[in-house]
């Protein structure tokens, strides 16, 4: 943590405005009392600011740089619960309280903050009696975002991009992304060579924190620039060197650039960088391109086991379509979509899917639980919604609940017919059994571990078995065995799993749900017996005095009652959210393949009809 730290117009001007933000207006005069009883701090990357339960009840703005909390459990496990970006302030709690700090702050990479401190802040207040009403909404809106479900998406600014293949030219890649960059917000692309051609300083770039006037001259030409666009694209060289090393202390996010031809294995130059460093690098990420040839990618196992990346894209560089939608993800405005369990209601999703497509609104994460994991398949795999709902259809056909088991120990339903569906459906797409890693778009299925009572998340291994899993309902299909452990339908716990496309970091999320708030009524006080029911099927449909659900429909919809208890939490985290009207359908309705999907189609088609240019924009963009 260095001090007296020499201040540059630009940052004195995001002083100025920070401090305007916390106090709002105040004249020259009250600037002249604050300045200069401020200090200027720099933290380098993965330096601590203060820790929790510290004593310490300054607040902190910052300049530049960006910052996580997190807190540290009895366990000793550490949670993230926020970042700090530029702009915004650390420490407002204690500045009131004076209690010891709620949460450890570090430094995800270099920073510049300028300390307030109580005693100066309580100077200010007998002066601006008033002011504290500005800090109090700080607080307030700090205490309402901290309670929201939504996830508040801090927008990366500072990306790396580390190549990894020694036959690839990384910078005609980024070349070639960076005008779908561009459309997301002013992109500056940064590389050794062109600092110092900037500067017309030979190795300016390669400047080390041992050369003190150089370094800093940089750092801060750095920062000037951060405050002038949106996005900065770090370019590392091909070898350790300082430029790279700043590069990788910058990142707000470090992406690995790699040919999917080339060899999996760790190299020697990630080994240097990420390995043998002691510095502790931003959040990884693993982006791997394919030529033309690929219909879907394989092996991708082997790439993600020797390096901890928390997400992975295959990019095929050649298709626009992929390219934009990395550039969603890197500027931090992807679109998840998300689709419920619902048996053979889910055949709306892939209508729901059409739409989008004819809507032109694009997809940057998919997942679901049960049937809505199976439609998430065959989107991931970024098939044509007409594939999408040939293959689907052919399985609905089949009916996978026809193969009835004579010794029902276990399960009424041997389940054979619904593995041998999911896996024709998967072969019909791409041609050959693929893990769920391999998707063009991530993917993720949800399933309930029945042996820990807990739900599960899916996003690697066989895409068969663990559609399988996430589609196993208790009772009717047998449950799949993984690592001793029984894994059944998703439903049971989280049907409507848009939580979980929360925490990855997409913008906004379209969900389709089934839930119906106001089920049917019986008329009836009294339940028939069995012979009853029995003669009232033999009645015409309107004639019918027992409309009774079978034991089918209420094993399997019992399934997904604690999920539906929870709709209205998994529906807040949705920004669009779809809800086809298909209570007159079974969920064993597999023959109404068509009606289903024509619903959900028409369903999605005049809700967007219905928007607004500028409310499509909001996805589209």
């Amino acid at each position: 943590m260095q001090h007296n730290y020499p201040i540059k117009d630009y940052q004195h001007d995001l002083l100025v405005n920070s401090l305007s933000s916390v106090f709002g207006k105040f004249d020259t005069q009250m600037l002249g009392l604050i300045e200069p009883q401020l200090e200027w701090i720099e933290l380098a990357g993965g330096e601590i600011l203060f820790r929790q339960d510290e004593v310490d009840d300054s607040l902190y703005f910052v300049i530049s740089g960006r910052l996580r909390a997190y807190i540290t459990t009895a366990e000793g496990e550490n949670l993230t619960v926020g970042e700090i970006i530029r702009g915004e302030t650390v420490g407002e709690m204690a500045l009131f309280t004076g209690e010891p700090r709620g949460a450890s702050i570090v430094a995800t990479r270099d920073s510049v903050l300028v300390k307030l401190t109580k005693a100066l802040f309580e100077e200010i207040l007998k002066a601006y009696p008033l002011i504290s009403m500005s800090v109090s909404k700080i607080i307030i809106n700090r205490l309402r975002n901290s309670q929201s479900l939504k996830k508040n998406v801090k927008k990366p600014v500072n990306i790396c991009f580390v190549g990894v293949s020694p036959t690839l030219n990384h910078r005609d890649f980024i070349d070639k992304l960076f005008p779908y960059l561009e459309r997301k917000g002013r992109t500056l692309i940064l590389s050794s060579d062109l600092i110092n051609h900037t500067h017309e300083t030979e190795n300016l770039a390669q400047a080390a924190k041992s050369d003190t006037t150089h370094y800093r001259k940089l750092s801060q030409w750095l920062d000037e620039q951060e405050s002038k666009y949106d996005l900065m694209l770090y370019l590392c060289d091909s070898a350790n060197t300082e430029w790279t090393k700043r590069c990788i202390r910058n990142a707000d996010e470090i992406y690995l650039l790699a040919s999917a031809e080339d060899s999996p294995a760790l190299t020697a130059f990630e080994k240097e960088i990420f390995i043998k460093t002691q510095a502790k690098p931003a959040v990884k990420n693993l982006i791997l391109l394919h030529d033309e040839r690929t219909r879907i990618p394989h092996f991708t196992d082997q790439w993600l086991k020797p390096r901890n990346v928390q997400r992975h894209f295959h990019i095929r560089p050649h298709l626009i379509a992929d390219l934009q939608r990395l550039a969603r993800v890197i500027s931090g405005n992807a679109i998840g979509l998300v689709l419920a369990g619902g048996g053979a209601k889910g055949f709306a999703h892939l209508g729901v899917y059409q739409a989008l497509k004819e809507f032109n609104i694009p997809i940057d994460f998919v997942g679901g639980t049960s049937v809505g994991a199976m439609m998430s398949s065959l989107v991931a795999f970024d098939i044509s919604p007409e594939m999408a709902r040939q293959n689907a259809r052919k399985g609905a056909f089949f009916n996978p609940t026809k193969d009835y088991t004579l010794l029902p120990f276990v399960s009424l339903i041997k389940g054979h017919r619904i593995e041998k569906m999911i896996s024709d459906s998967i072969v019909s797409s791409v041609g050959k059994e693929v893990n769920i890693e391999d998707t063009w778009i991530p993917c993720y299925f949800v399933s309930s571990n029945f042996t820990e009572a807990r739900e599960v998340l899916h996003t690697k291994g066989s895409i068969t078995k663990y559609l399988r899993a996430s589609s196993s309902i208790p009772g009717v299909f047998p449950p799949v065995i993984d690592n001793q452990d029984f894994l059944v339908d998703g439903g049971t716990f989280n049907n409507f799993p848009t939580d979980i496309m929360n925490k990855m970091g997409v913008a906004k999320i379209i969900g389709v749900d089934f839930f119906i708030d106001k089920p049917n009524k019986l008329s009836i006080t009294k339940m028939p017996s069995g012979w009853e029911i029995l003669k009232d099927r033999f009645r015409s449909k309107k004639d019918q005095k027992y409309r009774m659900p079978l034991l089918m429909s209420i094993i399997l919809n019992s399934t997904v009652l604690y999920s539906d208890a929870r709709q209205s939490e998994t529906k807040k985290y949705t920004d669009l959210y779809i809800n086809p009207d298909l209570r007159k359908y079974s969920i064993l309705n597999w023959q109404a393949f068509d009606e289903i999907y024509e619903i959900g189609y028409q369903h999605a088609k005049k809700m967007f009809e219905n928007m607004s240019e500028e409310e499509l924009r909001f996805y589209r963009e």
